[in-house]
């Protein structure tokens, strides 16, 4: 018998640590009133939150080397994403400051093809943002 309770009081223990109940537990008679049960429910509740914010601010960040393949490969999606030239009808003009634009004119210049313009890499950035979030900002309208 000694050696069952010992083992209650590791799962116990355990369980604490871990922040959550085992999934098989053994019935226990109902001493307590629900309100009771339900204080101790939130406490656990918030304890478990607590806990995983603790271990998430722990866990140190693992740093990956990149191969030159891997920036090779990266580097040309890229290209084919944002330095292709786009056809432009019924243009607007568009203003960014100075150094976004020396930037943007930056990337041009060391990646981008012949007729490639700062013009034609907003186009594909904000076209790609449209195709990523256009369903969204649609929802985000009606709301």
């Amino acid at each position: 018998m000694k050696k069952n309770l010992s083992s209650q009081s590791m799962d116990a223990a355990l369980q604490d640590f871990l922040g959550s109940k085992p999934s098989m537990e053994t019935p226990k008679p109902d001493t307590q009133s629900a309100d009771t049960q339900e204080l101790a429910s939130e406490a656990v509740q918030e304890k478990t939150v607590e806990t995983v914010q603790e271990q998430a601010d722990e866990t140190p960040q693992v740093v990956r080397r990149i191969s030159g393949k891997q920036r090779r490969a990266s580097l040309e999606e890229y290209k084919e994403e944002f330095l292709r030239v786009p056809s432009i009808e019924d243009r607007k003009p568009v203003f960014l400051s100075r150094s976004t634009r020396d930037a943007l004119d930056h990337i041009v210049r060391m990646f981008g093809e012949r007729r490639m313009s700062v013009s034609g890499l907003v186009e594909n950035i904000v076209r790609q943002h449209l195709a990523t979030y256009g369903e969204d900002i649609e929802a985000w309208r009606k709301l």
